[in-house]
């Protein structure tokens, strides 16, 4: 692979990773913010726009996975912080959302 493609690896790795965590980080904000709700809420919350926040979790974990492949096969090692958002990513999608 040509530097070129290293660096498109590593740039598509970072973006992924990059609007995983931000899909994280509401998915997360949302389940601490419904814990004071009546549970009839919390239904509605995820019954609507909350679906979209699942989508949102699962469509950006499956984006770390494929950039991580692509990544990897180009012989490149991820840092640290990178290889555990790439876990969770990974934990994200076999275990579903919820």
């Amino acid at each position: 692979m040509s530097s070129r493609d290293e660096a498109q690896a590593t740039d598509q790795l970072r973006r992924a990773l990059l609007r995983f965590k931000h899909a994280q980080t509401f998915y997360l904000n949302a389940h601490r913010k419904l814990k004071t709700q009546p549970p009839i809420e919390v239904e509605d919350f995820w019954d609507g726009p909350g679906r979209q926040l699942e989508t949102a979790l699962e469509t950006s974990a499956k984006e770390v996975m494929k950039a991580f492949k692509l990544f990897s096969a180009a012989g490149l090692v991820a840092s640290d912080s990178d290889r555990h958002l790439v876990t969770e990513a990974k934990r994200s999608l076999e275990q579903g959302t919820n």
